[in-house]
């Protein structure tokens, strides 16, 4: 398991509504080029680039950027994010 599930935050919030970028909690060993990959076949959006970043409790999180400006929320909704 590449990704695992939806990082909601107040922060984690805005950052999607006002940035369009999505915040996953991912596997502590997997790669940019695998979550990017992971999230293309999952959601069929083509994805412009992955940050990541360990987060004080050990686990990776992941800022995704999408192609489109809208994938972002079609996949929140999707998941029940919203």
């Amino acid at each position: 398991m590449t990704v695992g599930y939806p990082f909601v935050s107040e922060k984690a919030t805005i950052i999607l509504e006002e940035q369009g970028k999505l915040q996953m909690i991912v596997n502590v060993k997997a790669t940019k080029a695998d979550i990017k990959r992971a999230i293309e076949e999952m959601y069929e959006f083509e994805v412009k680039s992955v940050n990541t970043m360990l987060t004080p409790d050990g686990k990776k999180k992941a800022t995704i950027t999408f192609e489109q400006s809208d994938a972002a929320h079609e996949i929140a909704s999707r998941i029940g994010v919203f």
